[in-house]
């Protein structure tokens, strides 16, 4: 297929726009995460983009030339509810919690960069299960990256007040890995079902479950109120409920179909700077020229990851997966 000049243009723009609809989820979580309790605002989250992604589904579905990509129908298998529940509770219920209360502790900004170093972890689960490989040129940007992070780690640091940097890097951290340890197998149900279908059962198994726990700890789903008598918070939950959940897929297959998969996951190495410019210029974070060198250079680390990855055939596993 010929690619045009315009299809390049509107491929790229699609493709950055992901990055930055899903380099914002910290940016758009911490004043969520400041009005209303973790666990609660989780509950809220899943069922926001329970209701986003079936209204989606029920859209794209009616189109063959979505459908196939996105899933037709709602059947699936009886031997894949408990895999779909698996990456629903962990791969975002756990990693939306952790990430929640990371964000009472530190900054969107190291929030943003540590999120950014899924497409290493998803890579390492992958070596422990897989039978995966890194290159020695992914090997050294795995370094560099490290290196980067201690850096960042004992630099200057957006704590909250009456938080602790260190819970808060470890809360991340815990909620990056949910995501990467479940990347290969929502990536293997997605191909199977779709990947508006299988995140759909992921966000109903994580809402279910949240009515258990809103049971069990007796939760106080009152605080809805805040969120609705704020409208910048109420736009907020919408947002990262339908848009970061929901919406950005269309988009991302949409850039897909222009440059292509390799080209558009590129795009999402651009995350991690995204968060940090969003933060500093809307929640008023800390510019520092230290954290800017090292957060570039965390993206061109990435970039380096990705670019020379040692099978190509484990790409769409590698994939950032939506926050």
């Amino acid at each position: 297929m010929t690619v045009t000049n315009k299809d390049n243009l509107l491929g790229w723009t699609a493709a950055i726009a992901v990055a930055g609809i899903w380099g914002v989820t910290g940016v758009v979580s911490k004043p969520l995460s400041m009005a209303v309790d973790p666990m609660t605002l989780v509950f809220f989250r899943y069922v926001t983009a329970v209701i986003g992604l079936s209204v989606i589904f029920m859209i794209t579905s009616r189109f063959t030339s979505l459908s196939k990509d996105l899933g037709s129908s709602l059947k699936i298998d009886k031997g894949d509810i408990a895999k779909i529940a698996l990456c629903g509770i962990i791969g975002q219920g756990v990693f939306s919690l952790f990430n929640f209360l990371s964000l009472s502790h530190i900054g969107a900004t190291e929030n943003g960069v540590i999120q950014g170093m899924q497409p290493f972890a998803t890579v390492f689960f992958g070596m422990m299960f897989m039978n995966f490989k890194m290159s020695k040129i992914q090997w050294g940007a795995f370094i560099a990256s490290a290196v980067c992070i201690y850096a960042m780690s004992v630099g200057p640091t957006n704590q909250v007040e009456n938080g602790s940097s260190v819970m808060g890097y470890v809360y991340v951290t815990c909620s990056m890995l949910s995501l990467a340890w479940t990347a290969h197998l929502r990536a293997s149900l997605a191909e199977k079902y779709g990947s508006v279908v299988s995140m759909l059962y992921q966000y109903i198994s994580v809402a279910v479950m949240g009515i258990i726990v809103v049971v069990a700890m007796d939760l106080d789903l009152s605080q809805i109120n805040i969120i609705l008598a704020n409208p910048l918070l109420l736009g907020l939950l919408i947002f990262l409920g339908m848009g970061i959940s929901g919406g950005s897929y269309l988009i991302q297959l949409y850039s897909f179909k222009k440059i292509g998969v390799e080209k558009a996951t590129m795009a999402l190495n651009l995350m991690p700077l995204v968060g940090y410019i969003v933060a500093v210029l809307t929640l008023g974070e800390q510019l520092h020229l230290s954290k800017t060198i090292i957060v570039s250079l965390i993206v061109v680390a990435l970039y380096v990851f990705t670019k020379f990855e040692a099978k190509p055939e484990i790409n769409k596993s590698l994939k950032p997966q939506e926050a």
